[in-house]
C-alpha cells in the first residue's frame, strides 16, 4: 500500500488504498445519503483508477449504501475480480441471529432481500456487467494477497464465547422478537425470509472463495416491506443488531503500513492490541480509526502511528474520541479536512493506473 484515499461521505466510509503493484483496494462505499457516497467513489476512481477489489468491512447500510446505489446506475463497469466480506463466527443462537438480522434488514430497506452477502454480491454483479469475480469470506487469521500486499485479518474469531459478545447477540433477539409482536410488517418479513431459498443457500455455503459469482441467477422473492416512519420497537431492535453486528467487523492490518479496525467495540479492540504486541506491531503508518473515531479502549495507547484517519460526518463528529490524537503525530478527520489523501509527506504526486502517468495533487 502507498497510498489511502478516505474520500469525505459523511457518517459513513468509502476509502480506497493504491497498492505498489498499482492494484486499488476499495474498502467500503457508504454514508447516510448513498449519493454523497457515490460521489466519493468517484472521486476516488478518478485519482487511482477504477477499484478492481471490493472489501466490506461489515454489513451496515452506512459502509454499502452508495455501492447498491451505484449498481442499479449505468457507467460503472469497475471490473472487480475478487470481492471479500466478514464471515459470520460460529456462537449459540446464530441461525436465530442472522434471521433476524437479515430480516431487519429487509423490513428496514424495503427493497433488497435483506440477506445483506447476497444483496452485495448481486450489487457486485450488476456493477460488473455480468463478469464474473471471486467472493470470499474472511475470519481471523487469514491473509490475502492483492498484488503483493498482503493484508491480515485481525477479527472477527471463527468462533465467539465471549460473554459481552453474547449478551449483545441476546438483547438483540429479545428485541426482535418484542417488534414482531407489535409491527405487522417486521413479522411479514421474518415469514418470507424463512421460505426464501436463498437464505437457506446462504447458511449451507458460509465459508470459502466462491468462483464465478452470479447473483442474479438465484431465483428469489423479494421480501416487500412498506418503507416509512419505524414504530418505536423496531428502531430499538435495529438499533440493537447493529450493535451486535459492530462485534463482528473486519479489522485487518498490512505490514506496518495500515492498520485498518473497522467498527469494533471496545472488547473487541482490547483483543487486536494484545494479539498486535504479541506480533511485535504496535507502530503503524496509517490508522483508521475505529466506528468513525467514537470507539476506543485504552489499551489503544499501546499503538502508535504517523497518522490517524477517521471517516465522520456531522452527527459522529461531535463524538470523537480525543485520545485518537494522543497516539498520531497527525490526526485527521474528513468532517474537519475533507476527502484526506495520504501520503502527502515527501512528494506532491501520486500514482494513477489508468492513465499510467504521475499527476499533481492539488
Amino acid at each position: 500500500m502507498n497510498l489511502v484515499h478516505v474520500a469525505d461521505v459523511g457518517d459513513g466510509l468509502c476509502m480506497a488504498l493504491g497498492t505498489l503493484s498499482r492494484r486499488v483496494i476499495q474498502i467500503d462505499v457508504g454514508g447516510k445519503d448513498p449519493r454523497v457516497a457515490l460521489s466519493g467513489l468517484q472521486r476516488i476512481v478518478s485519482r487511482l483508477g477504477a477499484p478492481d477489489v471490493f472489501v466490506l468491512s461489515h454489513f451496515h447500510i452506512d459502509h454499502y449504501s452508495g455501492l447498491l446505489q451505484g449498481s442499479v446506475r449505468s457507467g460503472f463497469p469497475f471490473g472487480i475480480t475478487e470481492v471479500f466480506f466478514p464471515r459470520i463466527p460460529e456462537f449459540v443462537g446464530r441461525s436465530t441471529f442472522l434471521e433476524y438480522l437479515f430480516a431487519m434488514n429487509a423490513r428496514v430497506f424495503g427493497s433488497e432481500t435483506g440477506i445483506m452477502e447476497y444483496d452485495l454480491l448481486k450489487a457486485i454483479s450488476r456493477i460488473n456487467e455480468g463478469q464474473p469475480f471471486r467472493s470470499r469470506s474472511l475470519s481471523k487469521g487469514e491473509t490475502i494477497n492483492i498484488g503483493g500486499s498482503i493484508l491480515e485479518i485481525l477479527w472477527p474469531p471463527k468462533t465467539i464465547e465471549e460473554k459481552k459478545t453474547l449478551t449483545s447477540i441476546k438483547r438483540a433477539i429479545d428485541d426482535f422478537e418484542k417488534a414482531m409482536d407489535v409491527d405487522e410488517e417486521t413479522r411479514l418479513a421474518y415469514q418470507s425470509l424463512r421460505q426464501d431459498k436463498v437464505y437457506r443457500s446462504y447458511l449451507e455455503d458460509n465459508e470459502g472463495i466462491r468462483e464465478e459469482t452470479e447473483p442474479d441467477s438465484h431465483n428469489n422473492q423479494r421480501i416487500k416491506c412498506e418503507r416509512g416512519k419505524l414504530p418505536e420497537a423496531v428502531k430499538k431492535a435495529n438499533e440493537s443488531l447493529r450493535s451486535a453486528a459492530n462485534h463482528l467487523s473486519l479489522a485487518l492490518f498490512e505490514d506496518n503500513r495500515l492498520l485498518f479496525l473497522g467498527d469494533t467495540e471496545s472488547y473487541e479492540i482490547k483483543r487486536i492490541v494484545k494479539d498486535l504486541m504479541a506480533k511485535d506491531r504496535t507502530f503503524f503508518m496509517n490508522l483508521i480509526t475505529p466506528h468513525h473515531g467514537t470507539h476506543w479502549h485504552r489499551s489503544l495507547r499501546q499503538i502508535n502511528c504517523i497518522n490517524s484517519i477517521t471517516s465522520n460526518g456531522k452527527k459522529l463528529c461531535s463524538g470523537m474520541r480525543e485520545e485518537m490524537k494522543e497516539i498520531s503525530e497527525m490526526s485527521y478527520a474528513t468532517f474537519a479536512n475533507g476527502d484526506v489523501i495520504l501520503p502527502k509527506q515527501n512528494a506532491n504526486t501520486f500514482w494513477n493506473p489508468s492513465v499510467a502517468r504521475a499527476k499533481t495533487i492539488d
